[in-house]
């Protein structure tokens, strides 16, 4: 939406300015988060409205037909799926912030479920409008879908102004990442002695060395990678991590068959059963199709298993940290069982 700024420069500008607001004041950033959410939110309805009252509308047909059959178990069906998945990535967000959570036994499935409820029902909307209202061809292998939405809905002027708030939009986006992200790193310092400095935090009890990391991180991506690549090396990473996590549901269940479970799997075998065959034809197909992606998604989950492995030896031995999970688990989940008794 301004061409005479580099786009790389705005990127670096964003990103540095979200994580010092993140880095100085709890709830100045916590404030920050939600003003920046409720006008995305609000942004996307409008744009949904519009689209309903204004536009031209498009012959759509929703069904497969028999001829479809072929293209859905097809390679780019498989690969676009990673990018459908990548879109619902901050779902479990809410998990990184339960330390800092009042109640989270009674607030966390709350977040996900009625959070992941909203998007989902919002996202199926907006893209219902990009169909709705846009020819199909002018949508084919274009990345600026909003924008080529909004010229057929407000026309060009207002594609322009309605550009410049989707930009805008994607400051929660940002902004909601730099918030959760480093409570992982911090986690991870808290847990393993080598990458204590990282769980370190200010006077306002923000973890801002974390945030340093992460800021670290995304800078040298932003010069080093286009928007395609680094979306397609995180949405393996994170599709990968995803396979390997809930694998380790069945993993734990058959090594610690005792343990209490306050939280139940739903429709468990089968709902984590059908995830992991679906998770593993995406990475194939996607292996296949971007390597290189790919392979440095798996380098970089490689790498972090070599680091824990050598950083957790300073810590306990093996025996001892399988022992101490078990039972910290145990602990705490009877603890929030008596807890809720007494309430």
């Amino acid at each position: 939406m301004f061409p005479i700024i580099s786009s790389t420069a705005i990127a670096l500008a964003v990103v540095i300015g979200v994580s010092v607001i993140h880095s100085r004041n709890k709830a100045f950033g916590s404030n920050f988060q939600q003003i920046f959410t409720i006008l995305k939110v609000l942004l996307i309805v409008v744009l949904i409205v519009c689209g309903f009252c204004l536009a031209q509308p498009q012959q759509l047909g929703f069904l497969p037909s028999i001829e479809d059959v072929n293209l859905i178990f097809s390679s780019p069906f498989a690969i676009s799926l990673v990018y459908v998945t990548y879109s619902y990535s901050g779902w479990n967000a809410a998990v990184y912030l339960a330390s800092e959570v009042e109640e989270p036994e009674k607030y966390l499935p709350r977040s996900l479920i009625f959070g992941s409820l909203i998007v989902m029902a919002l996202y199926l909307l907006l893209n219902f409008i990009f169909l709705y209202t846009t020819p199909i061809n002018e949508l084919v292998n274009k990345e600026e879908i909003g924008i080529i939405a909004a010229n057929n809905i407000f026309g060009s002027f207002g594609a322009k102004i309605m550009g410049t708030l989707i930009s805008f939009g994607l400051i929660s986006s940002i902004s909601s990442m730099v918030l959760a992200g480093p409570r992982v790193t911090q986690a991870i310092g808290e847990d393993i002695p080598l990458f204590k400095l990282l769980a370190r935090k200010n006077t306002s009890g923000i973890p801002y060395l974390a945030i340093l990391l992460q800021l670290s991180i995304v800078t040298v991506l932003i010069l080093t990678s286009s928007f395609q690549s680094v979306l397609t090396y995180l949405g393996f990473t994170l599709t990968l991590s995803s396979f390997i996590t809930v694998l380790g549901v069945f993993v734990y269940r058959f090594r610690y068959p005792e343990a209490p479970r306050p939280y139940q799997t739903w429709g468990y075998p089968f709902t984590p059963l059908i995830f992991l065959g679906i998770s593993s034809w995406m990475l194939v197909y996607l292996l296949m199709d971007k390597p290189v992606e790919s392979l440095t998604g798996m380098a970089t989950l490689l790498v972090g298993l070599i680091v824990y492995f050598v950083a957790s030896k300073n810590k306990l031995g093996w025996s001892s940290i399988e022992e101490n999970s078990y039972y910290v688990s145990a602990s705490k989940s009877n603890q929030k069982q008596t807890r809720l008794k007494e309430r």
